[in-house]
């Protein structure tokens, strides 16, 4: 029943990922650019604000996840979910940036290298989740880094460093 539940999640929370994160892509806009929602969505076109496309649905399927599979170790979810938002996260800003030394940045590019990198952290999250052995020390260190991931988004958002992958690549503004 648990490994069931585990194995639904990752293959359905792949898809997940993908709709709720393309949706988030727009969310701001259709908000009337409110700098609540602006927080944890992205606010314009760097590459940084659109890592939030995979963080915040990650993150709600942890959530969702800790509740409806039953486990004897709940620090494996959690730190499954960290890790695999974390690969996803450097899945998409190395991609993003190896691609473009090589191609010139493409919007087909830029849907495909996020199916890849969603694909490649649930994989991550499910192997990590099924495992017995992470200790509720790891599992706190998880979270700690999960958390501190989130406070640099929205940190970002607002103060964000005047580096390349912080620059809106339309306008060439940073932040709201």
């Amino acid at each position: 029943m648990e490994e069931r539940c585990l194995r639904s999640f990752a293959i359905h929370g792949t898809v997940f990922i993908l709709i709720s994160g393309s949706l988030l892509h727009f969310l701001y806009e259709w908000s009337g650019r409110n700098p609540f929602i602006g927080a944890l969505t992205p606010v314009n076109e760097s590459v940084w604000e659109h890592l939030k496309l995979v963080f915040l649905p990650g993150v709600a399927l942890l959530v969702l996840e800790s509740i409806f599979c039953k486990t004897s170790n709940r620090g494996s979810i959690i730190a499954g979910k960290t890790i695999g938002i974390f690969v996803m996260v450097f899945s998409i800003l190395g991609g993003f940036y190896l691609y473009t030394l090589f191609l010139p940045h493409n919007l087909i590019f830029d849907i495909l290298l996020m199916f890849v990198a969603v694909a490649l952290g649930q994989f991550a999250s499910y192997r990590v989740s099924r495992s017995k052995a992470v200790s509720p020390f790891l599992a706190t260190i998880a979270l700690f880094l999960l958390i501190s991931l989130g406070f640099a988004f929205v940190a970002f958002t607002f103060w964000p460093p005047l580096l390349e992958p912080f620059r809106d690549s339309i306008t060439g503004a940073y932040g709201i």
